[in-house]
């Protein structure tokens, strides 16, 4: 079996914050999210309309940004092969994402609670994701439940 990647509901320290790699949102992202969600808004597809905007041009949808976050904390292997379940996100837009962006997420460690039969814990996260100009656009939290050390001592078998 392959070893597992990824951090542990141990390895979740109160305070502790994870940086991630950087994306840029390509034209291509919001073409696609918006094929992939239906979401053809005028303010993610149609230039003319969106330069009539306080935006003065096209910007990412609000779910692709909260997608690529996910996507991010995926790419820098933090809950690989141990996540369990994503719980609960909030997530606040403080500032738009235009194509040619490049964001980075930062997640800070803000709760952890050990589930019952010591197998998982759930682990509660702040979310920080700026652009390449230090502007903040977005805040949030997630709250997931990743597995303990202790997850392959019991019988579950190979997972």
């Amino acid at each position: 079996m392959e070893p597992y990647r990824g951090n542990y509901f141990e390895d979740f320290v109160h305070g502790r914050t994870f940086l991630t790699p950087l994306r840029t949102v390509t034209e291509s992202d919001i073409v696609r999210f918006a094929g992939l969600s239906g979401d053809f808004n005028p303010l993610h597809m149609d230039e003319s309309f969106a330069k009539e905007t306080p935006h003065g041009t096209r910007i990412a949808h609000g779910m692709l940004t909260a997608s690529i976050a996910s996507g991010l904390a995926a790419q820098a292997g933090l809950f690989d092969g141990t996540a369990l379940a994503l719980m609960a996100v909030q997530m606040k837009f403080t500032a738009a994402v235009y194509p040619g962006d490049t964001v980075q997420l930062a997640l800070t460690v803000t709760g952890t609670k050990k589930t019952p039969d010591g197998t998982s814990g759930i682990v509660q996260l702040k979310t920080h994701m700026e652009n390449q100009k230090k502007e903040v656009v977005s805040d949030g939290k997630w709250t997931l439940l990743v597995k303990t050390r202790a997850y392959h001592d019991t019988d579950r078998g190979s997972v």
